[in-house]
């Protein structure tokens, strides 16, 4: 059945609603099912495209007609849209239906489309506000419910506004949050609380905690699209994947994907979301609502006190209305009639409504509160607050501990942490509890969790505790939500309540936690910005130089120097904790950041010297700080290279902790720097295999289209690499690695134009981050471009700047790299060969036996004038899988030969160059090939006449 009175929605048998998307072939669907009969075509093009050509309206309908039937294949219903050459009908029971014969009890036409909006299609609404005008008139009913009387204009301005986004702003009390739910009953709710602004995504975690059996099956749904962001999603909710390890996950990359895969769950929730008490919403929340508005699948509707809105807010609601993507409506008091109205209806005299409407200013609330007060024989008094305070102090001892626990949380928690931080004894727990609420000061959520009422109830509690009272109740609220589970903690909230309760050094151990949270949720500013001030304030110097730790390595994916100066100071104060353990931790945790650092800025030596420092202190380092030194060790291993250290450090990794996701990463790149490339590269196709989503933690793509681009699988690799600038967007670090993968792939293939401009930002990226190493390699290849495109100036020029960044070097693939891009571009200037590139490359061969150091090696003795090296460099590449070498040998190879062995060669490298896509080496071929042709050609005997 298809439901149309409420939020749009398909009900097949025995199953719940399926929400149908704000879209154009979702209104096709309700013009057609209202109908229930078959419609012309071109009427039903008419309707939609009133002012296009007739030929280009017939277009349009036949694509959304198709996408109209591609829904109902999701629905389940693929049958049920028939067409014929001209005309169409859709065969599916409706709630409208019902509600005509009378057999709908319970349904309202003031609910027709409810949530459902898109802009443009006026015909189409027009008709939709006509098709359901009889059924409003023919029954009695309003279009405002009977508790909210006064709003109907409102309401209906709500229900049918197009817009994006709509925010209802007052004062507390006002009713927002009554209009919000009465025009859109049923619609998710994202909640906003007071004190818990710097928590990130804390009213999107609730809202999804409660629908978590939803969730899953959303998840499990493809044709959403949501199972690929099932890990992210898990940072913030642990129980969608509570015993699979999460990949490591850098912060910088970590907000998109969260706030992409976030935004696609609150679109698959339905078509409108409300949001309440704006002003209290976290500033991660407030971009996946502006993301969410860009998007435009989905429409959310808002309410927040104006008067109390924070400066950033106010600037992100001016930003979203200047963009068009957002309305506010001021909501206004009740007015007399609709004060009037309520006195009748509670049998009260109506001639009550001006004192009413003077002490209340209009507000429903404090309306409200002084009725109940009429009801109660309390004397009429404008103070709201003292009517809250009476009533409070009315309670028990233990129900009015309740309450002022609450209102010191400020946040809904289970009633026994509540009782924990009252002192209320569990025989007093329910009956309080009970109490409480009957007296409408607390109320319970969907969760089980009790909070005040409202926020005047709990400004009104907060104002009367005496300063003693609430400082013993925030410390035993900071210990009750610190005493908390891991993943049901919140350090930041916990910090508040330590700092409120005057316990400022222990809350900066609490902030510390919170900033590794937000670091992992990607909220990479906001953690810095607790770090500088830990490290500011804290007067214990472990927790000062831990602050100042995690901003050093913040520092390590962008700013290399700066990353290095800071970790070197952390570990120069090390000295200055007094207990041996944290003293050694940090010392741990400070030279791994150094020795990562210097791999990647090139300088190797100091990196194994630091290395020395750090090897005795691996056995009394915690869990995870053991495992990541490890890595970092392994990364040194790799290109020094020692192959067996880095397989004795990863098995190690490998039983401290055999779950962790990196273990078959670096089991790839230990593979590739050991020289077996094709090991290398079916151990990245498993690991993305197995876990596609790491892709955001680890380097998976960046490290595949490595191994696949040297096999020379080009198309593959260059997919890789823009996946891997995809994924990494915005990570300095790998964005340069990436591009460097790229802008090889794409020279070898012969795009030169597309190659250099990659290259081009590499260097920049590489500069900026001040590593010599990743310098030296854009240079290097880009020299190998211009040797290949005939740049050869250009050439010599990046590789004067790369010699010097290298000097020092011993990393056998740079180097090597270098000495050989310089021995080919000597030989394209016809200089004789440099013996001292051969040599240099000689020697790093006695330390690894790397093909593609191989295959170097071997093309430097031919320009030496080996004439044998030309079919070793064949035979190497051949044995490694190394396709473009191979092709490459092949070539040379046929130089010295005769003419038929030559073209035997020539014909393989050029059918190998072809099926591959180099593009240079099959131009190549093809010459040498017309050369013998040609040749032949002109030796051969005249014909007799």
């Amino acid at each position: 059945m298809l439901k149309l009175l409420g939020v749009p929605a398909w009900q097949a048998e025995g199953q719940g609603d399926v929400h149908l998307p704000v879209s154009l072939p979702a209104c096709l669907l309700i013009h057609l099912a209202c109908l229930g009969r078959w419609v012309d075509r071109e009427q039903l093009a008419a309707l939609f495209w009133p002012d296009a050509e007739p030929a280009q309206a017939r277009h349009h309908l036949r694509i959304n007609l198709h996408r109209a039937r591609q829904l109902l294949d999701k629905l389940g219903a693929p049958d049920a849209l028939e067409a014929e050459r001209s005309r169409v009908r859709l065969l599916v029971a409706t709630d409208v239906a019902l509600l005509k014969s009378g057999q709908a009890d319970g349904l309202q036409p003031h609910d027709w489309l409810q949530g459902f909006r898109m802009a443009g299609f006026a015909a189409f609404w027009d008709w939709a506000d006509a098709f359901i005008e009889p059924l409003r008139d023919s029954r009695d009913t309003s279009t405002v419910p009977a508790a909210l009387p006064g709003r109907g204009d409102l309401l209906a301005r709500l229900r049918i506004d197009a817009s994006p986004a709509v925010v209802l702003l007052g004062e507390a009390g006002m009713g927002k949050s009554s209009v919000l739910n009465a025009a859109f009953a049923g619609a998710p709710l994202l909640q906003g609380r007071e004190g818990l602004a710097q928590m990130p995504y804390r009213p999107v975690v609730e809202l999804l905690l409660a629908r978590l059996d939803l969730l899953r099956a959303l998840l499990r749904q493809p044709e959403r699209g949501l199972a690929a962001y099932r890990l992210d999603l898990a940072r913030l909710l642990p129980d969608l994947a509570p015993d699979e390890p999460l990949p490591p996950l850098d912060a910088l990359s970590a907000r998109s994907r969260l706030q992409e895969g976030l935004a696609r769950v609150l679109e698959a929730l339905g078509p409108v979301l409300l949001v309440d008490d704006l002003q209290w919403v976290d500033t991660a929340t407030l971009e996946l609502l502006a993301l969410v508005g860009h998007r435009g699948r989905l429409r959310w509707r808002g309410a927040a006190r104006g008067e109390e809105l924070p400066p950033d807010h106010q600037r992100w609601l001016t930003r979203e209305q200047e963009g068009q993507r957002l309305r506010c409506l001021p909501l206004p008091g009740l007015a007399l009639d609709t004060i009037a109205q309520l006195l009748r209806a509670a049998g009260q005299a109506a001639a009550d409504a001006p004192a009413l409407l003077q002490a209340s200013h209009g507000n429903a609330f404090m309306l409200g509160e002084l009725l109940r007060a009429r009801a109660d024989g309390v004397a009429l008094s404008p103070r709201v607050r003292e009517l809250l305070l009476r009533r409070w102090r009315s309670l028990g001892a233990a129900a009015a501990g309740l309450v002022g626990a609450a209102a010191v949380l400020a946040r809904p928690v289970p009633l026994v942490v509540l009782g924990h931080v009252a002192a209320v004894g569990d025989a007093e727990l329910l009956p309080a509890a009970r109490e409480a609420l009957d007296a409408a000061l607390l109320r319970d959520d969907a969760q089980g969790g009790l909070q005040c009422r409202h926020d005047l109830v709990r400004d009104a509690v907060l104002a009367q505790l005496p300063a003693f009272e609430a400082q013993a109740l925030r410390r035993r609220a900071a210990l009750a939500l610190g005493a908390r589970p891991e993943g049901a903690a919140e350090p930041l909230a916990v910090a508040a309540l330590w700092e409120a309760a005057g316990e400022a050094q222990t809350a900066l151990a609490w902030l510390h936690r919170g900033a590794a949270q937000q670091k992992l949720r990607g909220r990479y500013g906001d953690a810095e910005a607790l770090w500088q001030r830990i490290a500011a304030e804290s007067r214990e110097p472990a927790l000062a130089l831990q602050a100042r730790l995690s901003l050093a390595e913040c520092a390590l994916l962008h700013d290399l120097p700066a990353g290095r100066q800071a970790l070197q100071q952390v570990l120069d104060l090390a000295g200055a904790v007094a207990d041996p353990t944290q003293r050694e931790h940090i010392e741990g945790q400070a030279l791994a950041g150094l020795i990562d650092n210097a791999v990647f800025s090139g300088d190797l030596a100091h990196a194994a010297a630091l290395a020395e420092r750090l090897r005795p202190l691996l056995p009394r380092l915690p869990l995870a700080e053991r495992c990541g030194a490890c890595e970092v060790l392994i990364e040194l291993a790799m290109r020094e290279p020692d192959i067996p250290a880095a397989w004795a450090l990863l098995a190690q990794i490998r039983q401290l902790a055999p779950q962790r996701p990196s273990l078959l990463s670096f089991e790839g790149q230990i593979h590739w720097f050991g020289g077996q490339v094709g090991a290398a590269r079916d151990a990245f196709e498993l690991l993305l295999q197995r876990h596609p989503d790491y892709c955001r933690g680890l380097t998976i793509e960046n490290d595949l289209g490595v191994m696949l681009q040297a096999l020379g699988d080009l198309p593959r690799a260059e997919l890789m690499a823009r996946r891997s600038l995809d994924s990494w967007r915005g990570v300095a670090h790998t964005e340069t690695l990436s591009l460097l993968v790229l802008g090889l792939t794409l020279t070898s293939a012969g795009r030169y134009g597309e190659a250099r401009g990659v290259l081009d930002r590499a260097l920049e990226l590489g500069r900026a981050q001040g590593s010599a190493l990743f310098e030296a390699e854009a240079l290097t290849r880009r020299a190998r471009l211009y040797w290949q495109s005939g740049c050869l100036d250009l050439a010599e020029a990046d590789l004067a700047v790369a010699e010097p960044l290298l000097a020092d070097s011993c990393d056998p693939l740079r180097v090597s790299q270098l000495c050989w891009v310089r021995g080919v571009v000597r030989e394209a200037r016809g200089l004789a060969a440099d013996r001292a590139l051969l040599a240099r490359v000689a020697a790093l061969a006695l330390r690894s036996q790397h093909p593609l150091l191989r295959v170097r090696l071997a093309r430097l003795e031919l320009l030496a004038g080996d004439a044998g090296a030309a079919a070793r460099q064949v035979g190497i590449a051949r044995d490694a899988g190394l396709l473009e070498p191979l092709c490459e040998g092949l070539l040379l190879q046929a130089r010295g030969l005769p003419t038929r062995e030559a073209g035997q060669l020539l014909l393989e490298a050029a059918e190998l160059a072809q099926r591959q896509g180099f593009a240079e080496l099959l131009d190549q071929a093809d010459r040498a090939l017309g050369d013998i042709s040609a040749a032949a050609s002109a030796t051969a005997p005249a014909r007799p006449r």
